[in-house]
């Protein structure tokens, strides 16, 4: 039987690529780091705050609602830390995944309707909790584009009075390739892309002289759409996990774990 890959970490020898943007990346680099990996951050989406004006009436809308919806990591960090404690007990929230919903209840500490398993809109609404909200008021709080609109109509025809936030809009950034152009042409390589326009930006971004290398890594993505962008692009290799941090990492450690029986 082959020895494992090092005693320092199941990720040690590798390269990990977080493409999130910078203000979400901590977590995750830190995990990596703990199994031994080396992580290159390599932002390539910008997430950019709407008007101080537009939050504000946000937070206001999530006080007088019966459910807020948070659609999006980003959604959170913008808002939750600015509304005020305690929260109304009749405000109830929710959130698409696991990951998400501990990111909310750590900001507010209030109870989060969230669901198991697979991480959407379609997960959360076939919830039964969302089934009937005749006179019911829920506020959608979310970035610019995506599909939270198919989220919102939903909800709308099952009796919601609904108003839909747009509390920032993305943006590709401009990343610095310098650590990724000096990587050794034989090193692993995997990348952690939790959405797909990340997917795509990660690509279109890179310039035709990256794409081989990139094809060839292999990622961890936690929604089906997401490994369908990555394969549009020619990226064949996705494991799929929950959108948690530790799943993430956990999905590469096994990965790599077992790569010499492949």
């Amino acid at each position: 039987m082959n020895a494992p890959l090092s005693a320092q970490g199941r990720l040690q020898g590798c390269t990990v690529v977080v493409t999130r943007p910078a203000a979400q990346t901590a977590r995750l680099a830190a995990l990596l780091t703990a199994e031994g990996a080396a992580v290159l951050v390599l932002p390539v989406m910008d997430i950019v705050p709407a008007t101080a004006a537009v939050l504000a009436a946000a937070g206001a809308a999530v006080l007088a609602a019966d459910w807020a919806v948070w659609v999006s990591p980003a959604a959170i960090d913008l808002l939750a830390p600015c509304l005020p404690q305690p929260l109304p007990a009749a405000v109830r929230f929710a959130t698409v995944g696991a990951a998400s919903a501990r990111r909310l209840h750590t900001a507010t500490g209030h109870a989060v309707l969230h669901p198991v398993g697979q991480s959407d809109g379609e997960a959360l609404l076939a919830l039964p909790e969302l089934a009937d909200l005749a006179g019911q008021r829920v506020v959608v709080l979310k970035g610019e584009g995506g599909r939270a609109d198919a989220l919102a109509d939903t909800l709308r025809a099952r009796g919601a009075t609904v108003s839909v936030w747009n509390l920032y809009r993305r943006q590709p950034a401009k990343p610095d390739w310098t650590a990724w152009d000096a990587l050794p042409p034989h090193r692993p390589l995997a990348g952690v892309v939790t959405s797909s326009e990340a997917a795509d930006w990660l690509f279109q971004l890179a310039g035709e002289s990256r794409q081989a290398r990139l094809q060839s890594a292999v990622y961890a993505v936690p929604h089906p759409r997401i490994a369908q962008r990555l394969a549009h692009h020619g990226a064949s290799q996705c494991l799929m996990t929950p959108a948690d941090d530790v799943s993430l990492v956990s999905a590469l450690c096994l990965w790599f774990s077992n790569a010499h029986d492949r």
